[in-house]
């Protein structure tokens, strides 16, 4: 007779061991923080130990003051040290010395770049920098440092070659732009194809009276076009010459739709309410795809027409005034 005996009981499986992600390495820290820049969310903190003073760098590169300061150094003495002086001796250099100091400025830090984007951009905005001068601080960001700063930078130089109507200029950006600029590349390049010719038809919603018609740009009754959302803050004031045309909020409305759904009826009633309690009227175009179909793509937009009703001038973007 066998004699059968109990097994003792299968112990249960041993839990496996957490696994928690490797924390994010300096670069992909610098990485965030730029993307947090680009969409204005709050920067994520510098962090400790090796990088901390190049993200630091970065962080003071995203928030000083381009019109005013100089963003601190926070590096000790060697290359990235010599690299952030170097940067802030060129935003106090006199006008006649920027030229050699853009190019000798070396961008091997990201915070580097971003500085020098933003306290040029302050300058092109201001007047104080020479086509020469502006040409040669785009072509140094476009040169070297992170992939936000030099797709700044060739968007910053297209706007302006379009404004200047600079074909040469447009040419040699074409050649040196990657492949992931091309759609940006393209929509420059159906707008110099507007230069010279008929004005488009667009479906315009006339506001207050929200009633639409097919126009060409030259039948709204004004030789300038101001082209920007209204936002939330006041109307602009613009010069009796000028006629105003309102993209949408919303980028999904068919620019060829006979009504308007009822989230742009909202906002269309809301617009129509400030035009009318401000004795103004405006054009009002739901949806951005008709205009960047155009290759309208930033805002604010000058449209400039000749007598004849073609277009003589765009300024867009980066190049366009701060007011018409």
């Amino acid at each position: 007779m066998l004699l059968l005996t109990a097994l003792p009981p299968t112990p249960p499986p041993t839990p496996p061991a957490e696994v928690r992600p490797a924390p994010p390495t300096a670069a992909e820290l610098q990485n965030q923080l730029l993307e947090a820049y680009d969409w204005g969310r709050p920067l994520p903190e510098a962090p400790k130990g090796p990088g901390a003073a190049a993200h630091r760098w970065l962080q003071a590169a995203a928030t000083f003051d381009p019109h005013q300061e100089q963003p601190a150094n926070p590096f000790p003495p060697g290359a990235a040290h010599r690299e952030a002086e170097a940067l802030r001796a060129l935003v106090k250099a006199p006008g006649n010395h920027l030229a050699s100091r853009l190019a000798a400025l070396p961008l091997r830090q990201p915070g580097t770049a971003l500085a020098l984007w933003r306290w040029g951009k302050a300058q092109v905005r201001e007047g104080h920098f020479t086509p020469a001068v502006r040409r040669a601080w785009e072509d140094r960001l476009l040169a070297k440092g992170p992939g936000l700063t030099r797709g700044y930078a060739l968007r910053h130089a297209l706007c302006w070659a379009l404004a200047d109507q600079d074909e040469a200029r447009f040419a040699a950006l074409k050649a040196r732009a990657d492949e992931a600029a091309e759609p940006v590349v393209a929509r420059f390049q159906r707008l110099f194809g507007l230069l010279g010719g008929p004005s488009p038809i667009l479906r315009f919603w006339t506001l207050p009276g929200q009633d639409y018609q097919d126009l060409r740009l030259d039948q709204l009754g004004a030789r300038r076009l101001w082209i920007l959302p209204a936002g939330e803050g006041p109307l602009p004031d613009l010069p009796a010459d000028v006629a105003w045309i309102i993209p949408s909020l919303d980028a999904g409305m068919d620019d060829r739709s006979a009504s308007l759904p009822a989230g742009l009826v909202a906002e269309a009633r809301a617009l129509s309410t400030r035009l009318k309690a401000a004795g103004r009227t405006a054009c009002f175009v739901p949806s951005r795809a008709a205009f960047e179909n155009l290759g309208l793509a930033w805002f604010p937009i000058l449209l400039e027409l000749e007598d004849q009703g073609n277009i003589k001038a765009i300024r867009m973007g980066d190049a366009a005034p701060q007011k018409p």
